[in-house]
């Protein structure tokens, strides 16, 4: 998996690409400790290029809102595939996350993701 990251003031943005999975969830963890550490920070992870996504990577999601919400900050997923979509919508997680289309994404994180 690849992550791209963008940052402006407190919004970040990390660009996953390939599949999260029990392989690269930690990778996710590691660049997220290490970019999230002040408090009210605005988090999105965009998932646009991702393929797959197992329960590793489900898991990895829930604990990294879950460390994002104790800093007082959010998080938001954004741009998930139909297939992705599916297991969030199966697993409930619909209501657990924030969830952007394409267009929410792009009005909200514009100024981040356009530097």
């Amino acid at each position: 998996m690849e992550i791209t990251i963008h940052k402006k003031d407190n919004k970040i943005v990390f660009d996953l690409e390939g599949s999260l999975d029990i392989y690269t969830s930690l990778d996710l963890k590691s660049a997220l400790e290490d970019n999230v550490k002040e408090s009210n920070i605005d988090v999105c992870i965009n998932l646009d290029k991702l393929n797959y996504i197992d329960s590793s990577g489900i898991g990895i999601l829930i604990k990294s809102l879950n460390y994002i919400q104790s800093l007082n900050g959010s998080m938001c997923v954004a741009n998930l595939k139909p297939s992705i979509e599916k297991i969030f919508k199966v697993s409930g997680l619909t209501t657990y996350f924030e969830i952007l289309s394409e267009d929410e994404f792009t009005k909200r994180y514009k100024d981040v993701i356009n530097q």
